[in-house]
């Protein structure tokens, strides 16, 4: 988990926004300083590359389906199938909640969802993996990019703890974690790239496996890559621009859309 940073002021601005600045640009608190603290590129492509989390970079069934199975167990009910489980993923929390609530009493579902909560943050050290190759992927696309970023449906705790778990916070540049009053992805999108604007000079592109990962790079004017292994059901993932089922993939996928934007 990342440390403690600075002023209270500084922290609530951060967790307000749902933004957090990271990687090459200094402290999550210097939002506002971005520009004056990035570094000059290394490499000749411009553009911004956005990563979705939950089944795009992190295998999440690694520790949802076994916290959700134990949660539903502690308060006496027998566990979904993992398949139910699985499809939730990546998805916002609003849904999440309605699926709990269709399955338990109303006094038991959010304490359900809190013990998995709880248990997930737990078996990220323990349990938690990148998808094959993904890391790979990572540092292969890193050096030829000024910014690399994450837009995640989970909660600031849990992307956090993903990333410094799996040892790949210091690849990325901002991060737009959810907050409980955020509309969408689109919108989550739309406040990340103002976060970085002055410093886009050119395509940006998402990669993602959910059908709202495609939805939000569209809606903001970013082509879409689909991530073919993650927890997209048929058809999902139609509209994206490349759909590719393969994280070896994911490097020339990547440079040819910012290099040709569709």
């Amino acid at each position: 988990m990342a440390g403690r940073h600075g002023k209270a002021s500084g922290r609530e601005a951060r967790i307000r926004r749902g933004i957090l600045i990271l990687g090459r640009f200094g402290p999550p608190l210097q939002l506002f300083a971005l520009a004056d603290n990035a570094r000059q590129p290394l490499t000749m492509i411009d553009g911004i590359l956005i990563f979705d989390l939950d089944g795009t970079l992190f295998r999440t069934e690694t520790i949802t389906v076994p916290a959700v199975r134990e949660a539903f167990a502690a308060h006496g009910l027998a566990p979904p199938p993992d398949r139910e489980i699985r499809s939730l993923i990546g998805s916002a929390s609003e849904e999440y909640r309605r699926w709990l609530a269709g399955l338990c009493p109303p006094d038991l579902a959010w304490r359900i969802e809190h013990h998995a909560v709880a248990r997930e943050l737990e078996l990220i050290p323990e349990a938690g993996e990148l998808y094959p190759s993904i890391e790979e992927a990572l540092h292969a696309l890193r050096p030829s990019l000024p910014l690399m970023a994450i837009c995640s449906n989970g909660p600031e705790s849990y992307v956090r703890a993903v990333l410094e778990g799996c040892s790949i916070a210091g690849l990325f540049d901002a991060v737009r974690f959810r907050r409980d009053d955020d509309a969408d992805k689109s919108q989550m999108l739309h406040d990340l790239l103002a976060a970085v604007r002055s410093l886009i000079r050119g395509p940006g592109v998402v990669v993602g496996d959910r059908w709202d990962d495609v939805e939000a790079a569209h809606a903001n004017g970013l082509a879409a890559i689909g991530a073919g292994w993650g927890y997209a059901a048929a058809g999902e993932l139609d509209e994206a621009d490349i759909v590719i089922d393969d994280p070896k993939q994911l490097t020339a996928a990547a440079l040819r859309l910012l290099q040709s934007p569709p």
